[in-house]
């Protein structure tokens, strides 16, 4: 990793803002404060120690290598029931499917991974769910309860 190279995103798209859920920026801050209290460690350990601040970096400073985590993940994998084969990448489809599960809208999505084009979105990552049918039905019981004359109970 001495040699990585930070790159710019692939599109204009990909620079953005996102929400963070206020827990997870809680535990990055408790990650920040942890990694800089080992790094005078790590300093003294490492002569020569890499102090680009990484939020996620090896014991030296030097930011994670791509393959290491791919590996990382496979491993783990292995001890779980999961068969499918699955890389990191698979965590940005799980978030998008997430979100539309959660239903978030197209546009705010596509805003989110960095979409321009809905088609991309839609034919890449949006796979309906067992549990989003059983909600559309549920949805439309409640919306047009009135006109259906149907007696909802609620949720």
């Amino acid at each position: 990793m001495r040699n990585y190279l930070l790159t710019p995103p692939k599109t204009t798209g990909s620079i953005r803002t996102v929400s963070v859920d206020p827990m997870v920026m809680q535990m990055l801050q408790v990650h920040n404060v942890r990694m800089n209290k080992l790094k005078n460690e790590q300093k003294l350990l490492y002569p020569g120690y890499h102090d680009k601040g990484f939020l996620f970096r090896n014991d030296d400073g030097y930011p994670f290598n791509a393959q290491a985590i791919r590996l990382r993940m496979k491993a783990i994998l292995k001890i779980t029931d999961i068969k499918k084969k699955a890389t990191p990448h698979i965590f940005g489809h799980t978030h998008v499917s997430m979100l539309a599960e959660a239903g978030v809208d197209l546009k705010t999505i596509m805003d989110r991974v960095g979409h321009d084009n809905e088609k991309t979105t839609l034919q890449i990552y949006t796979h309906v769910t067992e549990k989003m049918k059983q909600d559309a039905d549920q949805k439309i019981q409640n919306h047009f309860a009135d006109i259906l004359k149907i007696d909802v109970k609620p949720e």
